[in-house]
């Protein structure tokens, strides 16, 4: 006899939609514009709830410059490949004197 939950798996979805939003400083009213759906649907899926719509969770994603997979099942595959930054790169001089560097954080426009 199959149990009262069977088919209902979580998705870290709500756990990466939260992080995401967090670290951005995006409230529901930002991610629901870019999803195309109603800041309640966006509460929903902060709160837990599996999303229904792909083609929302989607878009999304590509407007915050994520693939489908990380944001939806937090897969990361290119990462998973790469032990090191040293792996791909190799240090070179650039300058030698003083300089200056500023840091900027963006932020989502309101």
């Amino acid at each position: 006899m199959p149990s009262k939950n069977a088919g209902t798996n979580k998705l870290p979805f709500s756990k990466i939609l939260s992080t995401v939003m967090k670290e951005r400083h995006l409230t529901l009213r930002n991610v629901a514009e870019m999803a195309d759906v109603s800041t309640s649907v966006v509460q929903n899926w902060v709160s837990g709830a599996n999303p229904h719509d792909l083609r929302a969770i989607a878009r999304l994603a590509k407007a915050l410059g994520m693939s489908f997979e990380s944001l939806l099942l937090g897969t990361n595959d290119h990462v998973a490949q790469v032990r090191s930054i040293s792996e791909i790169f190799d240090e070179a001089e650039v300058f030698d004197g003083y300089c200056r560097i500023s840091i900027k954080k963006l932020v989502a426009r309101r």
